[in-house]
């Protein structure tokens, strides 16, 4: 929790002399054609499962089997994502997820790993927002409860704000569907911030 609060303390820091540091570059260019990204994203969420057999456990222990779903909170993660600038409206992406929290269902942490793309609505402008289109592929260990792997697709959408060329912050919100141990939606929200070169 400690951890949680210091990053989000950065990025709050991080906005509030934002501004300056944009005013020392009038008129740059603010898209991000030809560039590499690496950010780095902190984040909960809320999930909902629903077992394709009414015997397979879900991981609430409070679970009345005549209950169709489940329904937890997604353990605390980080996003890890490279991003390369293809054109101005549009990046290639890859997001590497890392569960930091032991997850109530396997005791244990997932990996995920999410190419896909990403457009901005805006281009050449500070603040702009964006959404994005990924496959997914996530790996965790129920024990052969249920399939280690899982398959799906996620889609996230946030606001940018570019403080210079090669600075970023922003706010995303994401959904994900997972079809392979179970049909799975999450919803999950962070804040995070990310570097470009050159």
């Amino acid at each position: 929790m400690v951890r949680v609060i210091v990053l989000m303390s950065m990025i709050v820091v991080g906005l509030a002399v934002a501004p300056e540091l944009a005013a020392a570059e009038p008129g740059a260019r603010l898209d991000h054609r030809g560039q590499t990204g690496l950010s780095l994203m902190p984040g909960v969420g809320y999930r909902v499962i629903v077992p394709y057999k009414s015997n397979k456990d879900c991981g609430d222990p409070s679970r009345d089997a005549s209950k169709a779903i489940c329904t937890r909170g997604v353990p605390f993660f980080t996003d890890l994502q490279l991003s390369w600038g293809m054109t101005k409206r549009l990046d290639l992406v890859t997001d590497i997820r890392f569960q930091l929290a032991k997850d109530p269902i396997n005791q244990g942490r997932a990996v995920a790993f999410a190419p896909g793309v990403r457009v901005w609505l805006d281009e050449d402008v500070a603040v702009k927002f964006f959404t994005s289109l990924h496959v997914l592929y996530e790996y965790a260990d129920y024990k052969g409860i249920v399939s280690s792997a899982d398959f799906g697709i996620r889609n996230a959408n946030g606001l940018m704000y570019d403080a210079i060329r090669n600075v970023g912050f922003f706010l995303q919100f994401g959904e994900t569907i997972g079809f392979i141990r179970w049909f799975r939606i999450e919803l999950d929200v962070g804040l995070g911030v990310q570097v470009r070169f050159p």
